[in-house]
């Protein structure tokens, strides 16, 4: 049983931040309209004591979500850019909720590495380790490339 400070209230931030520590079974609340999501949005878990139990969302929330699917789409998601801020965490719930798609994070090198210097300027990547994933990712380019992307990415913002 989770602790009482993880069954209230919370946002999607901390929901998102953390999914593995809630039942895989349990449903993920928050408003209907995904396109208005961001960090700081009311939401829930709901938890079910017996299968096929009614139990209501929180006032204004909606079921949206088992939390497996959660948890899969933020490991996806964290594979592809480690130490995603929680802005990119929440816009990619909303677009695989609304358009059911998971897009590709790691397609175009530009787009990679303005989400790994989000991530850096967040707290949750250092520098040495983002141009380390970058890198990974595209291989093919040379080390000098690779820094010259990233810098340009950290100086450019978004």
């Amino acid at each position: 049983m989770l602790p009482p400070e993880e069954r209230r209230l919370q946002t999607l931030e901390r929901i998102l931040s953390a999914p593995e520590a809630f039942p895989p079974t349990a449903w993920l609340c928050a408003p209907a309209e995904a396109a208005r999501w961001a960090p700081e949005t009311p939401a829930a878990v709901l938890l079910t004591a017996v299968a096929g139990q009614a139990v209501l969302a929180p006032h204004g929330l909606v079921r949206t979500m088992f939390m497996d699917e959660v948890q899969l789409l933020m490991e996806r998601l964290l594979r592809q850019v480690p130490g995603a801020t929680a802005e990119l965490r929440v816009s990619i719930l909303s677009r695989y909720k609304d358009h059911h798609e998971f897009p590709a994070l790691t397609g175009q090198p530009e787009t990679l590495a303005f989400y790994l210097a989000d991530a850096v300027r967040a707290g949750g990547l250092t520098p040495p380790d983002a141009l380390a994933h970058f890198r990974r990712h595209f291989s093919h380019f040379t080390l000098e490339a690779a820094k010259h992307i990233m810098a340009k990415a950290f100086l450019g913002g978004r």
